[in-house]
């Protein structure tokens, strides 16, 4: 039989992508990097984060922005924060994946229910480690003492591109009455007397970091 063109093995039962379970993550000395598109993490996981900090790892985490309405979640990454831990919201992410010392990663394919598969081909770890990275230079930091500030940057950005209330509810998990509650407040602040006029008068402003072509 020809061998596999990656060295790629299944982890035990009960791994999960980003957890330090058997294997690969328990041995994870310098960095770990890891993307949870499920939302917050449960308290073991919570755990094995502390932990991995505690020994002087350092742990970068990807969450959706959905988890940045929950109040545990914010209260678990305030203490991971505290604890040196690193934390970046985005609008999406796909699998779980968690790339260790930029050597080794675990990514999680196939049914829900399959658990991840350990993965140390030098080149498919790089584009993983890649994926991540350009992920977290367009996330938002978690926690953020400028929470609103960046709420409101976001909605701008999505009203200039002509997004609805429902979809800039959906990608940032809030209901759309709240959605439409900011937008309101937006559009007087502006003084705009439409959903995508507030959005060109704050790109035009440089309140979304650029200015568009006239």
């Amino acid at each position: 039989m020809a061998t596999p063109p990656h060295d790629v093995a299944e982890k035990p039962s009960g791994a999960g992508a980003g957890t330090p379970g058997p294997g690969v993550p328990r041995e994870c000395r310098v960095e770990m990097f890891a993307a949870r598109p499920t939302g917050p993490p449960d308290g073991e996981t919570a755990r094995h984060d502390l932990a991995l900090l505690d020994r002087g790892v350092r742990v970068r985490l990807l969450y959706p922005h959905s988890v940045r309405t929950d109040p545990a979640f914010l209260g678990y990454a305030r203490m991971f924060a505290d604890a040196g831990g690193e934390i970046r919201t985005v609008d999406r992410l796909p699998a779980p994946v968690a790339v260790f010392d930029r050597s080794a990663a675990l990514l999680s394919v196939g049914p829900p229910d399959g658990g991840p598969v350990e993965i140390t081909a030098a080149p498919v770890v790089d584009q993983l480690l890649w994926t991540l990275a350009y992920t977290w230079d367009h996330g938002w930091r978690c926690p953020c003492d400028s929470e609103q500030e960046e709420l409101r940057s976001a909605i701008l950005m999505m009203l200039a591109n002509g997004d609805k209330d429902e979809t800039i509810a959906r990608r940032l998990g809030m209901s759309v009455r709240t959605c439409r509650r900011h937008v309101a407040s937006i559009m007087a602040e502006l003084n705009a007397a439409s959903r995508f006029q507030a959005g060109l008068l704050a790109a035009r402003g440089g309140l979304l970091g650029y200015t568009p072509h006239p």
